[in-house]
Order: structure tokens, then sequence, then C-alpha cells
């Protein structure tokens, strides 16, 4: 079981070996498919693909090469949105937001909501137009398929985590990233993924975490969020018991859960957003968290999980000093520029 037990837990900040090779792959060259879409004074947009690996012990629902198969067809009949919703079982994409300017940068890595990109799409030009990379991590949206077990949520969470290690990879080995400058930023659904990802990843240095919470069985049955609810009635339906009975289960099977990866997370790393009135993952799950990553700073935005948009430009603006000030705890020789101020640090 790679889930650790909570007395073995090591320092903060410390990844655990055994945890960590459970989202382990194999390293190979990468071999990425790239196309400007986007350009701007500060930044340009590019779309970043390539081949996913996965571990030898995780079990796809489908041969490889039948998607692929059905991403060309779909393709040959201009279905371009079929395809990409497919091909994204089988591939890392990232929406790249190369910010311009001389220099090795910082990079953030961004995990959307359920939702789409909207939002995040908003924080990732932000930070590229004040001098940071950033790259947005697609995912395949969650959908329970009642031809498999229940340990499907599990395999969707692990493999998320996985994707967004193997972006990483990518970004770092960019010759204008800066690979001792990377931290990431999630919300939502976005936020549990990367809360993951943090715990078993030292080469991301500090984590924003907006609307998460644990543990992810109850977070799940207790969400108001119309897709959630409509997944968990699907689940219940199709294995043919009720409510109480599913979160066990799901108790049993998500073993890639937040509160349990949270004490690897350094405290001091961590900006922890919290929706006072959020009924998608409600309060208490969020203070659950909170206690978990051993109560990092955290902002209270006064409204509810989709309200938090009215808080966005503050957030913005604590976000670029929060990465600002961990990556430059100094100001850069000769820099009061755009990646450094007195005044925003």
């Amino acid at each position: 079981d790679a889930t650790p037990p909570v007395d073995s837990f090591m320092e903060p900040g410390t990844v655990d070996p055994t945890v960590e090779g459970y989202y382990s792959y194999a390293k190979r060259d990468i071999v990425a498919d790239i196309k400007v879409t986007k350009e701007t004074r500060k930044y340009v947009l590019k779309e970043v693909v390539f081949d996913l690996v996965l571990p030898a012990d995780f079990v796809s629902t489908e041969p490889l090469e039948e998607l692929r198969e059905r991403v060309k067809e779909m393709r040959d009949r201009s279905d371009e949105k079929g395809a990409r919703k497919t091909e994204i079982r089988y591939t890392v994409r990232m929406d790249y937001y190369e910010a311009k300017g001389e220099g090795k940068k910082p990079v953030i890595i961004v995990s959307p909501i359920l939702g789409g990109n909207m939002i995040v799409n908003w924080f990732a030009s932000f930070f590229a137009s004040h001098g940071m990379h950033a790259a947005i991590v697609h995912r395949e949206k969650p959908k329970y398929d009642p031809t498999q077990p229940l340990t499907q949520a599990e395999a969707g969470f692990r493999k998320s985590v996985i994707r967004t290690r193997q972006a990483l990879d990518w970004l770092l080995a960019q010759p204008n990233v800066d690979a001792e400058k990377a931290g990431s930023f999630g919300i939502s659904y976005g936020a549990l993924v990367n809360t993951l990802v943090a715990a078993v990843e030292p080469r991301l240095k500090c984590h924003i975490l907006a609307l998460a919470g644990g543990p992810i069985s109850d977070l799940l049955l207790d969400s108001e969020e119309r897709a959630i609810k409509k997944y968990v009635r699907s689940a219940a339906t199709d294995a043919g018991y009720d409510i109480p009975r599913l979160r066990e289960d799901l108790r049993k099977v998500i073993r890639s859960d937040t509160l349990a990866m949270a004490p690897y997370i350094a405290a001091d790393d961590v900006i922890l957003i919290i929706a006072l009135f959020d009924r998608v993952v409600r309060r208490p799950y969020s203070e659950n968290l909170r206690r978990a990553l051993g109560y990092p700073e955290v902002i209270y935005t006064p409204v509810g999980h989709y309200s938090t948009v009215l808080a966005i430009p503050y957030l913005k603006t604590k976000a670029l000093r929060f990465y600002r000030a961990k990556f430059y705890p100094e100001p850069p020789p000769g820099n009061r520029g755009i990646l450094y101020s007195r005044e925003s640090a």
C-alpha cells in the first residue's frame, strides 16, 4: 500500500521513496509537438503535446493502439473536438505561457478546475506577463465507467499526478527555465491534484492550493458540484448500494488522498485559499487539509466556490508576491523591475 500510515510521516518536505514510487514512471527523452497559438508583447502561448508514459502496473481500460486509431478516424472526418478529447487519455497536453525576455525564469505549473481552463488562463497569462513562465496541464474530464470497478477513481488521481510530473520533466528541460525556481498553482480539482504532486515532487519549491480539502472520498460524496454529484449517483446506482456503503468503499480504494499526503509538504511553502461559504468543497474539509498541512498561511474569501472569482484581482497579486518572495528572497543584483520590487516582495 503506497499510502503512508499516519504515524510514520517523515520530515515535512521530505519525499518518502515508497510513496514517490507509486507515482513513478520510466524516464525517456521527450519528443513534443509544439505549436504557437498566440503571441503578445509579454509572452508567447504554445500548445505542447507529447506521449504520456504510465507505469507497468497501471491498468488501461483500452489498448493504446486502439485509441490512436480512433483519434485518426476522428480527424479524418474532421471531428477535432472528439479527437482531442480522446487523445488526452494517452498524452500530456499543456498550454505553455512562455514569458519573453533574456535569461532563465521561474516556472509555475498550473492545474485547472473540473469545469475548464478559463480561470487558470487568467492566472497563467498574469504570471507570464510578470516574468514567470506558466503551463496549464490539461486533464481528462472524470467520467464514471460502469464497466470498470470503483478503483477507477483512484486510477484517475494517480494518472493526473503522473501526467503533471511528466509535464514538469519537459518544462524543467527548457533552456530558458530556471529549474531551481518552480512552483505550482491549483484551483478546486486542480488543487487536489497539486497537493498530491507537491508531496512527491521535490522539484516544486512552493504551492498555492485554492478551494481544496480532504478526505477526498467524503469531499466527493458531500459536494454540491453538479458533475461530481452525477459521478457519485452513477457509481452508487451501478454498484447497487447506498451512499453510506459507497463512502466506505471509496475510503478503501482512494489511496491518493490529500490528507494522507499533506504532511509530506512543508507548511512554509504553501498558501491555502478557503472560501467561507463553499458548497462544492465544504469548509470543514478545507480545514481538515489546513490541519494536515501543518497550518500554512491561509486566505479566507467571504464568498462561495464559484463566486471566489470576485477575488481574483487580489489573489493574482497575492500569488505573484508569494512566488517572488520564494524565488527571490533577496533582490537579484541589478534587477528592480519585472521580477522583483521592494514594494511587491
